[in-house]
């Protein structure tokens, strides 16, 4: 039967082992993407191949950056009503005014609710 010690060994060799092959794993990654690179630097060096050749001039943004800029907010229809002014509030965000006045008069959120 093996020891406490003698298995933690072993976990620390395995360790060892699965992070040695992590860095061999990158570097070779690291190595395949330069001489890629420098295939591709070739190929536009001999066929004279320009940005807009390869689809990379121009303004366009792409699908994936509209959608990281675009605006998250949702629009929502308004909750609320001040019978007074005609007012309305989403329910969301800060308290308006009109809202804290008529909690603190002694109406209920659920009088002030739009049907």
């Amino acid at each position: 039967m093996s020891t406490l010690t003698e298995l933690q060994q072993q976990i620390n060799q395995a360790e060892a082992k699965v992070n040695e092959l992590r860095a061999q794993l990158a570097q070779q990654k690291n190595n395949e993407r330069a001489q890629a690179i420098n295939t591709a630097k070739e190929l536009i060096k001999t066929f004279q191949l320009s940005t807009a050749d390869l689809g990379l001039s121009g303004k366009k943004v792409s699908a994936r950056k509209k959608a990281v800029n675009a605006d998250k907010r949702m629009i929502v229809a308004p909750k609320y009503r001040d019978p007074a002014t005609g007012k309305t509030w989403t329910g969301r965000g800060k308290t308006p005014g009109w809202m804290t006045n008529e909690l603190s008069a002694g109406r209920s959120k659920q009088d002030l609710l739009i049907n």
